[in-house]
């Protein structure tokens, strides 16, 4: 105990010695800035010790150890937080957030969440119709279901024309679906002669004609409904922006990877780092899609930085997500014949596609659904390889909710890192229907991909699936779905694993390992205080643990009127 203590004192000094003012000319009195104690504190170091306190000063974790131990710390200015016995654990990460699309989303147009019939949300289109300028477009927020619904349907291009056939009107449910009246299918190019509209699926009714449910890919659903409906300026995409990070703390979340981001967008978080408000640290990902390879090698030689370019609070990430398409290595089950899925491109325009984001020094993060369009994307990285070594970059491969132990082996070899999340939670019946039961079982196969000694990470691809990190850790620990069960349980992990997946792995997919992701001396001080003991609550109640407060850079960002002394 008296070496531990002399440790930990040694380990606090040098990080002082080092700091802007030296310790010589702090007096005997100084001490760290804060010291929390009286908690239970999961470390996630290499050894996955669970302590009781630690101290912080300047922004980062400068010594952990017994309540006795930090106290003893202390100076006269120190300020000391009693956490009464709560858990703490390491700031919460997601790997694949599309935060700046949720804020766009949910925080701009005519307020549709939380609508819960057809008749209220087309009274609400109603109202901001009467009080819009003539030829301006309507658009709404999502944050409804159309599955919750009494009508159980959204509306239809006959309703939204009986509010308006002047004007344009865009009701987004989803990224991926949304419904329009008939001027806005007339400025879109959607007509009776058309299926798709820029990868986009028309809908027809009975008769052959637009139904006006527009559904796709969320970044071509985004892409094409942007012809009309007018884009944020810099400042309102700062605002947005701003506003989004509060929900993401009020999740335990310190950190994310925004992926599809154009350069405006980019920009925008620029400027919100240049002006110190950012509160959420941020990896970007540049959006790329299928069928832009054509500009995408002055694309990247126009940049002049490339992935890791930046610090704690911003950098660049990734070319995301890049989609080939779904093609599966056998059939679909629900599908007549023997249909496996579809590539948007050739097979070779994305191979040259990932030799040109080699060539550029950028690493790509490729959204993958089907096995075998994961053989084609790890066909595409050996060959990128051959070229130029890709072992020490990290590249990524997102999703791969259907993985293999040969492919496992092959990522291995090229030092790929995994980008998972937790499909089968909210989808397990889909994936039974459209997989068979087999597949669905192995379905995200966690224990499998560590096993195999892969570096994987854990989010929630929101809004696309909640948010929230407990959600993803539940799913990982117990494989309970929310409407087929329990489905491959041989691919539990356990509950300090599922932990390490949302915190130090995903700073490891960042390349920021040795300085966040783990409650460690000389490590950002990102934290989050939770409202039940994660490493004992019953199963079924992790889903019920929720962040009481949480600290970005030893700061509070988030606090419920259940955390101490508030």
């Amino acid at each position: 105990m008296i070496a531990m203590k002399l440790r930990i004192l040694v380990i606090f000094c040098a990080l002082l010695a080092c700091s802007a003012v030296p310790l010589s000319m702090q007096g005997p009195s100084a001490g760290p800035e804060a010291i929390y104690y009286n908690g239970k504190v999961v470390t996630v170091d290499a050894s996955s010790a669970v302590a009781a306190a630690f101290a912080v000063t300047d922004g980062r974790f400068v010594a952990v150890g017994t309540s006795d131990q930090m106290r003893a710390l202390a100076g006269k200015r120190t300020t000391l937080v009693d956490l009464h016995g709560r858990t703490v654990v390491p700031g919460l990460i997601d790997n694949h957030n599309h935060q700046y699309h949720v804020a766009l989303l949910t925080l701009r147009g005519v307020d549709l969440q939380n609508v819960t019939s057809l008749s209220a949300l087309l009274s609400r289109v109603r109202e901001a119709a009467a009080g819009l300028p003539a030829g301006k477009t309507l658009f709404t927020t999502t944050g409804w279901s159309a599955d919750r619904f009494p009508e159980k349907r959204g509306p239809s291009r006959s309703e939204l024309d009986q509010i308006s056939d002047n004007r344009a009107i865009v009701v987004y449910e989803s990224r991926g679906r949304v419904y329009v009246n008939s001027p806005a299918l007339k400025a879109l190019g959607a007509s009776r002669d058309t299926a798709v509209v820029a990868r986009v699926n028309v809908g027809k009714d009975a008769n052959g004609e637009p139904d006006g449910v527009l559904s796709g890919s969320p970044a071509a659903v985004l892409n094409l409904t942007a012809r009309i409906v007018p884009a944020p300026d810099l400042d309102e995409m700062k605002s947005i922006l701003t506003r989004i990070q509060v929900r993401q703390h009020a999740m335990g979340l310190t950190g994310i990877r925004d992926l599809q981001l154009s350069r405006d967008v980019m920009r925008a978080y620029f400027e919100l780092w240049r002006e110190g408000t950012l509160t959420l640290r941020t990896s970007v990902g540049l959006e790329v899609n299928a069928g832009e390879e054509v500009h995408l090698e002055a694309l990247l030689n126009g940049w002049g930085v490339g992935v890791g370019f930046g610090d704690e609070w911003l950098r660049i990430d990734c070319i995301a997500e890049y989609n080939p398409g779904e093609q599966l290595r056998e059939p679909y089950v629900d599908r007549p014949g023997a249909e496996v899925g579809e590539l948007r491109l050739p097979v070779d325009s994305f191979k040259q596609a990932i030799l040109t984001i080699n060539r550029a020094g950028w690493r790509p993060a490729i959204h993958i659904s089907g096995d075998k369009t994961l053989d084609i994307v790890l066909d595409a990285y050996a060959a990128a390889d051959r070229e130029r070594s890709i072992r020490n970059r990290r590249w990524v491969v997102e999703h791969i909710p259907l993985v293999h132990p040969d492919q496992m082996k092959r990522m291995k070899e090229l030092g790929v890192v995994v980008s998972a999340q937790f499909q089968p939670y909210g989808s397990g019946t889909e994936m039974i229907k459209r997989f068979g039961r087999g597949r669905a079982e192995r379905a995200v196969p966690m224990r499998e991909l560590l096993d195999a000694g892969l570096v994987v990470s854990g989010g929630s691809d929101w809004p696309g699936a909640p948010n929230n990190p407990f959600v993803n850790i539940y799913y990982y620990v117990t494989r309970n779905t929310r409407e087929a069960g329990p489905l491959g349980v041989a691919q539990k992990i356990s509950r300090q694993e599922a932990l390490r997946v949302m915190t130090l792995n995903n700073a490891f997919i960042t390349f920021e390992e040795r300085i966040k992701g783990s409650i460690e001396a000389g490590k950002l001080a990102d934290f989050v205080v939770l409202s039940d003991d994660l490493l004992t609550v019953p199963e079924q109640r992790i889903l019920e643990i929720t962040a009481i407060a949480t600290y970005v850079g030893g700061k509070q960002v988030f606090a419920s009127s259940a955390f101490p002394g508030n």
